[in-house]
Formats: C-alpha cells, structure tokens, sequence
C-alpha cells in the first residue's frame, strides 16, 4: 500500500524533536519528554485559508449535504483538514462522534445564580456518553494507520488505564477493527457500574486493578504494560492523538456561538487531556483568526483531588500530587495528571483561575442542575464559586464542558435523590393502589 503525505507531526515539549511516524509513540524517544502534535500551517492556509475564509469552509461542511459524508458527519472530522492534514481518509475510523448540544438554563434559573448567559457543553451526548470519544477516535484511526501502512509492527491491541469513559470509548473504537482487543486497567471498585458495563458490552477484556493509588496506580501499570509489548498500544491521555481528537471541542463551541468566544470556559479537570487540548484548540483558532481574542480557563476539580487548584493558588510554582481518596467524580479522582507538563507550557497564555469543590457540593449541584454528572456538576460549581467572588461577571458568557452522560453514574443519583436529608431530594412516595392514597400525597407535595 502506497505511503502518504502526513501534513502534521509529533515534537517533543522538552527537547524540541520532532519524532517519526512509522510507529506508535507517547513520549520523546530521545528525552524522554511529552509529544504535543504541530501542523504545517502553511499548507493548511493556502489549502483552506484563515480567518472568515476558515469559518465558512467549515459552516460549508456543517450546514450542506457535505456532512452526510463520511467521516464528515463527525463533529471531530468536520475539522479534518484543520487537525488532522493528509491523514488517510481509508485509515479512519468515526462512529459520528462530536455535534453535541449546547443547551442554557431557563431564563428564571439564570436570574437565580446571577448569569444572563451560561451554556453547557453537553458531552454526554456522544456515542459511548462521553468527551473521551472525541479523543479517541483520533487516536484509534491512528492506530488504523499503523496497522494499515506498517503491517510489520505487528500491532495486536490496544490497552489504557481508565476510570471509566476512557474504557468505554477506547473499546468501542477498538471494536470497530477486525482482530483487535482492548485491554483495560482499572482500579477495583472504584468505577461506576454504568461504566464497568459499557467495557464489557464492547468485548474489552477487563482486568480490575487491587492498587492503593487507584487509577494513578493503574496508569503506571497500563504504560509498563505498552512498553514491554510493543503490540498493544496505549490509548491513554499520554497518547499525542488523543488531544488532536479533543482539540475539536473549542471549535465546536465557538462554531455553535456563531464563532463568537465565550468570556470564561469551566473545564473538569483528571488527568488534564482535556484542559490541554482546549487551550491548544484556542491557541491554533487564534492565530488562524477564527477567533479574535482568547476565553479565560476555569480549572475545577474536587477537593480531594485539586492538585492543579493547589498548583494555581501558588502564583504556579507548587506541584505537590496528594494522596488517593475516594470521590464521587470518580473519573476526576487523579493525583498527578499525566499531561501536567503540557498544561504548565500552555498556561502562560490565559487568564486561568482555579477551584475545588466539596463532595457535598458536587452532589448538591447535580441534583440542582438536571443534567449534569458528577464532573460537570464540578465544573458548574466552579462557575458558582467564580461568580460569588466576583470573577465572572453576571453578563459575562460562559460555557461549562459537561463531559458525560449522567445517566452513567444511577447508583449516586439514587443515594442522594432518595435520602430526604439532602437539600434537593426527591424521594418516591409509595402508595395503596387507590386514587384516594394518590390525592392524599398530592395534598400533601
């Protein structure tokens, strides 16, 4: 099969090498450092242009029978030629991933939390629930690629360490291979049911890790595993084509603001894939002048994982990961984020402010906001927090990542929902089959 012409590349943050493409890599070959994906931007500008010139290239696949096909329909490959130049169309792997909703708030509960102008992106709306299918359809199209162009490397299947939707996704995509298994790692008990289950359905093989340091031990586990079998490849975070996949959530929501940029994006912080892409994707609109001028980044996280809240609060100078405890944002529950290292050399650009939130908090605001996960709920609370204080303003926009599909998380929505001692309980009310018992208990309500 003939080669191609790959019109981006892999350059080490550290070392400034820029690494080969005939295999898979997550790290410098030479030092060791974490890869970040550049582009030949000048090709991009003489192929697609810049400015409205770019806008309307992709308003023309958005809004034309363009978008029936494939893999344009793809709310990530919509912006194929922009993230992903000369990458073979064959070698792609979509399951429509992406074009997910910004919804608002009614007008009455806006008023109610002082902000005219709030939305969310509401991740959950892609294929397996989650943002993470973003990322990987990225990163299992390039694992396609491989397989496809490089028969020798002998790629087998691919493997990561997850606390939940990065399972989902990774042995979704990998499903959509002939005579490729996914392999997942992840901390025992310590993932929602919900999420467990969706790795099964996909026929990943599931191996639950006994490690005091959960998914942090995990993750150490999934990288020595791809290390020393050079068959499987890791679809982690660390993965560089992770990050070109999330790069199209920025796009996306600018695109649905009529290409307008929101005053201030709350982001759920884990393992910080999701936080570097976004300010990547802000940069790279920037300097194509899709976009005139940069959001402000807020970082939220619970408490009792707020490395990066911890790193923010020192002016930037502290990195100290703490010690493992439970969360009911199970997926955020990480002590030493993997791509810390590229967040700390992207930062310097945006005006970032940071919080963490409470587990009482986390639970209290996703039953007040119907339709937020745990980690959204996180990221909304940040807002709250944010507003109280006087960071956001009350006609700033703002845009909150929802980053999945609450119905993944029943057993907390349950525990709460149903316990009257909580703020926003709504427990059921079993009656007599009579008409009489159901009047008394709307009498009562």
């Amino acid at each position: 099969m003939a080669k191609h012409d790959l019109r981006f590349w892999m350059k080490c943050i550290s070392c400034g090498e820029i690494m080969p493409q005939d295999r898979p890599l997550y790290d410098c070959i030479f030092c060791g450092g974490l890869l970040m994906p550049e582009r030949d931007d000048d090709f991009i500008r003489r192929y697609i242009g810049d400015g409205e010139a770019i806008q309307a290239y992709f308003d023309s696949i958005k809004y034309s029978r363009r978008s029936a096909v494939y893999p344009y329909g793809s709310g990530v490959f919509r912006y194929l030629d922009f993230l992903f130049p000369g990458f073979p169309a064959e070698a792609i792997i979509s399951l429509r991933e992406g074009n997910t909703d910004l919804s608002t708030l009614p007008k009455w509960d806006r008023k109610k939390i002082g902000l005219s102008s709030i939305f969310f992106k509401m991740e959950g709306h892609n294929p397996t629930g989650s943002f993470k299918d973003r990322g990987m359809c990225g990163a299992v199209s390039e694992v396609n690629r491989l397989i496809m162009f490089y028969p020798e490397l002998g790629i087998k299947g691919t493997a990561q360490a997850s606390s939940g939707d990065t399972a989902a996704a990774a042995a979704a995509f990998s499903a959509e291979i002939e005579g490729i298994r996914n392999i997942v790692l992840m901390a025992h008990g310590k993932v929602a049911p919900g999420q467990v289950v969706q790795s099964k359905k996909y026929r990943a093989l599931l191996i639950e890790i006994d490690h005091p340091k959960g998914f942090d031990g995990a993750m150490k586990i999934a990288s020595e595993l791809c290390r020393t079998h050079p068959e499987l490849v890791l679809l982690n975070s660390k993965n560089p084509f992770r990050l070109i996949g999330q790069e199209a959530i920025a796009l996306e929501i600018f695109q649905d603001l009529n290409w307008k940029v929101p005053r201030w994006i709350s982001v759920p912080a884990g393992n910080g894939g999701n936080l570097t892409a976004l300010m990547m994707s802000c940069l790279r609109a920037k300097a194509f002048g899709i976009i005139n001028e940069l959001p402000g980044i807020i970082i939220a996280q619970p408490k009792i994982s707020n490395t990066l809240v911890r790193w923010e609060r020192s002016g930037f100078r502290d990195y100290m990961p703490g010690t493992y405890k439970d969360s009911v944002a199970s997926a955020m529950n990480i002590q030493d984020p993997v791509s810390f290292p590229r967040i700390n050399n992207l930062r310097k650009h945006f005006e970032i402010r940071a919080f963490d939130v409470e587990e009482k908090e986390i639970k209290d605001t996703r039953a007040r906001f119907i339709h937020l996960d745990p980690h959204g709920a996180v990221a909304t609370h940040a807002v709250l927090q944010a507003r109280e204080g006087g960071v956001i303003k009350e006609n700033d926009s703002v845009v909150v990542i929802v980053t999945a599909n609450d119905l993944k998380f029943p057993d907390s929505n349950s525990a709460y929902l149903d316990n009257c001692e909580n703020e926003f309980a709504n427990p059921s009310n079993i009656v007599p089959g009579t008409v009489e018992a159901v009047e008394q208990v709307l009498a009562l309500a």
